[in-house]
Parts: C-alpha cells; sequence; structure tokens
C-alpha cells in the first residue's frame, strides 16, 4: 500500500513538474477562460442542485488534466470562483477578481513584474508598442514587458521599419511603414531606384550613367558658387547613395544545386528544386520547357542552343493524299484525317460523305398527297381554265376567217376589172 502511495506521489510530481514551464498566471487565464466556456455551454441546461451544480459541473472540466498550474488554483480558490459566481458576474471580471486580486499571479493588463509595477512601453497616447505590436508577458509577473513587433515594424516600441520597409509618414504617436520595391532590403521609397541596399539573392545593377547627364551635372556644378554652391555641395554629399537591385539567377551562376531527378527553378531572390519533367519534345533535359533540352525527339530540330523545335510535317504538302484527307501536325509526327463533314470507312480506309451530316442537305422528301376533294376542286379549277382557253381560242379563229372573206370580197372586183382589159 505505501509502495502505491509512492508511485502515485512520484508521478503527480513528474506531471507538475512537466507543466510547470507556464507562467501561474497563465495558469489562472486558463481557468477562466475554462470556467467562462463552461458556463456559457450550461446556460439553457437545468440541475437539480441548482447554481451549486452547475458551478460544479463547469469546474470539473475548466482545466485539462495536464495543465498543473490551472488545477491548483481552482483548488486553492473554490470559494472566491464561488463568491465571484454568485454575487460579481455583472460587475467584475473573473480574472481580475480572481488572478490579480485574490491568487495574486496576475497584473492588469500593460503592467508587469514581481510587483507589477513596471509597464509595457507605449506612445503618449498609451498605445502599448504603438499599436504595432504585442507586449511580452503583459499583465504576467513573469512577464518581460518587451514589445514583438508585427509585420513591417521593428525597434524597442515598434515605431520603427523592418526590412524591405520604408517609413512613409511618422510622428511622435504613429508611424506609417511601407514595402520596398521587390529586391530592395532598405530603401528611401517604393521605386526600384531608391534601394539603398539589396536584399538577398539580388546584387547591385551595374548601369552607367548617360553621358548628356554627367555633362549637365558638370555645367551645374560650374555654376554654383559662394556660399550657396558650397551648401549644395555638402548636401549632395550628406545625400544617401541609391542604387538599383536585379534578381541573382542562381541556376545559372551555381552548380549542384539540386539532387538527381530534380533541376534547378530559378524564382525572385531565390531558386527552388522541382522534380524532373522534360518538356514532350525533349528527350533529355535540365528544365521543364523546350528552352531547356539537351537532345530532340525525333520529328523535332535543334533550332538553337538548347530549344528544340517541332516540324511540321504538313506544311510540304506531300503527305495525306487521299481523296478527302487533310493532314493534322502532331508534336514529333502527323495524322491524316478525313475532312470535315466526312468520315472514314472501315472496310475501304477511304473517306467518304458522312451520311449523318449530308442527310441534312438532300431534296426534301415529297409531300403527302392531298385530300380527295382539293384533288377534285384542283382538277375542276384546271378544266375551267382549258375551257376559257379553248373558248378565247375559238374567238379569235372565227374572228380570222371573218376578215378574210371580207378581203377576198374586195379582192374580186379588182380581178373581173383586170380580165376585161385583157381581153380588150
Amino acid at each position: 500500500m505505501d509502495f502505491c502511495k509512492l508511485v502515485l506521489v512520484l508521478a503527480f510530481i513528474g506531471l507538475s513538474c512537466g507543466t510547470e514551464t507556464k507562467s501561474p498566471c497563465q495558469g489562472c487565464k486558463d481557468l477562466v477562460d475554462g470556467i467562462l466556456k463552461g458556463l456559457d455551454q450550461t446556460k439553457n441546461k437545468n440541475f437539480e442542485g441548482g447554481d451549486t451544480a452547475r458551478l460544479v459541473e463547469v469546474l470539473e472540466s475548466a482545466c485539462d488534466k495536464d495543465n498543473f498550474r490551472c488545477n491548483e488554483i481552482a483548488a486553492e480558490r473554490e470559494d472566491d470562483i464561488e463568491t465571484w459566481y454568485k454575487t460579481m458576474q455583472d460587475s467584475k471580471s473573473l480574472q481580475e477578481f480572481l488572478c490579480v486580486e485574490k491568487a495574486e499571479v496576475c497584473c492588469l493588463e500593460g503592467k508587469f513584474g514581481e510587483n507589477c509595477e513596471e509597464s509595457c512601453p507605449a506612445n503618449e497616447n498609451g498605445d502599448i508598442c504603438f499599436g504595432n505590436g504585442k507586449c511580452e508577458g503583459s499583465g504576467d509577473k513573469q512577464g518581460s514587458g518587451t514589445c514583438v513587433c508585427e509585420g513591417a515594424y521593428a525597434g524597442d516600441l515598434c515605431n520603427e521599419c523592418g526590412p524591405r520597409h520604408f517609413k512613409g509618414f511618422g510622428n511622435d504617436t504613429y508611424t506609417m511603414c511601407t514595402p520596398c520595391a521587390n529586391g530592395c532590403e532598405t530603401c528611401l521609397s517604393a521605386n526600384d531606384t531608391d534601394c539603398l541596399t539589396c536584399a538577398a539573392g539580388y546584387r547591385v545593377e551595374k548601369a552607367s550613367e548617360p553621358a548628356e547627364k554627367k555633362e549637365a551635372e558638370k555645367k551645374d556644378a560650374e555654376k554654383k558658387e559662394g556660399e550657396e554652391g558650397e551648401a549644395a555641395a555638402v548636401e549632395e554629399e550628406e545625400k544617401p547613395l541609391t542604387v538599383s537591385c536585379t534578381d541573382v539567377n542562381e541556376c545559372v551562376e551555381q552548380s549542384d544545386l539540386c539532387p538527381v531527378g530534380e533541376y534547378c527553378a530559378n524564382t525572385e531572390g531565390s531558386y527552388s528544386c522541382e522534380p524532373w519533367k522534360c518538356s514532350p519534345i525533349c528527350t533529355r533535359c535540365y528544365g521543364p520547357t523546350n528552352r531547356h533540352c539537351f537532345e530532340c525527339i525525333q520529328g523535332a530540330i535543334m533550332r538553337a542552343p538548347f530549344i528544340c523545335q517541332d516540324i511540321d510535317e504538313c506544311a510540304s504538302g506531300a503527305i495525306c493524299l487521299g481523296m478527302y484527307e487533310q493532314c493534322v501536325n502532331t508534336i514529333g509526327h502527323y495524322r491524316c484525317e478525313c475532312a470535315r463533314f466526312f468520315r472514314r470507312e472501315t472496310t475501304t480506309g477511304q473517306c467518304q460523305p458522312d451520311p449523318a451530316i449530308y442527310s441534312r442537305f438532300l431534296p426534301n422528301r415529297l409531300r403527302r398527297p392531298q385530300p380527295a376533294a382539293e384533288v377534285k376542286k384542283d382538277e375542276e379549277a384546271a378544266k375551267e381554265e382549258e375551257k376559257a382557253t379553248e373558248e378565247v381560242a375559238e374567238e379569235k379563229a372565227a374572228e380570222g376567217e371573218e376578215k378574210a372573206e371580207e378581203e377576198a370580197k374586195t379582192d374580186e372586183p379588182a380581178t373581173e376589172e383586170e380580165e376585161t382589159k385583157n381581153e380588150l
């Protein structure tokens, strides 16, 4: 029995030692968070024992089993927690009452130190770390009180600009940091020509000044005389020298950066090792495109060093000469296809009109026969029209006969006179 007790004691000591990395204040904050979370989850439940039973259930699950500090404070301050629960929920925060006033393991927010007498760094407006960071250990007696800056900010008060940023605006209470141009470690503005130093993976770009600019500057310098000229020269000397930064292509300038089976891909300011996969037009390569080839596949040529280009066999016009065939170029080869609206017959292998397409353009089928009544009407109408045509023709024929008879009558006297003259 004594041995078992000893084992349990040692186990508890080991558990507590393993979790004592948390400060007492942090353990108390964990307890507060657990209690508030439990109260929120049980607000709509009914308990037979009333509020006391509810608080007991909340405290049972407020701390994780391995959180020694939390469990220790919960056991020691159970009466204080009950007092706050019954009388102070609406008037005072649990953290201030339990952790600051009763357990005395925490300070008010913004304070730290053994006696809670030291304050976190702040500006004139009281913004901790200028509003650009957090005070490490704020409200904790074991806190350091140093500012941990966020994002673009740096310095003891987080009122300075960090790497690759410059101060766009600043006063005693506010600082605005703006990103530098890509490649600048420090800079004067967001212009890529206003870099002071280059970031890792970049180098100073060497660019010679135009001769015209040099001559103009020389003439301006000659015009500066006396005190104004000297002041301008001093100001020019004090002005920081700016540079432009260009990316370093590590893949070209260095070798053996990537292991076997991967190739080097240059990125802005760095490089990456990518899985080895050649372009379909390469047989051996050192990169992913047709511009990284050591050898080309059959049907392709090396147009320039390391650049493979596909040969367009269709351009010759001497292939795919079957009726209704057309040539389609592919990578390293070609294929013959039937022209539009045609398909290849499986038996003959020839391209023939596709019935599914051409049937749309064939003449329409004969119309369905008309009803008998309509046919009869059409026949009668046709007969009447034929009859009318015949009557008109008969009338014209009769008129023609009458005219012929009249002409004959007029011609008879003339004939008799001519006969008489001939007899005489």
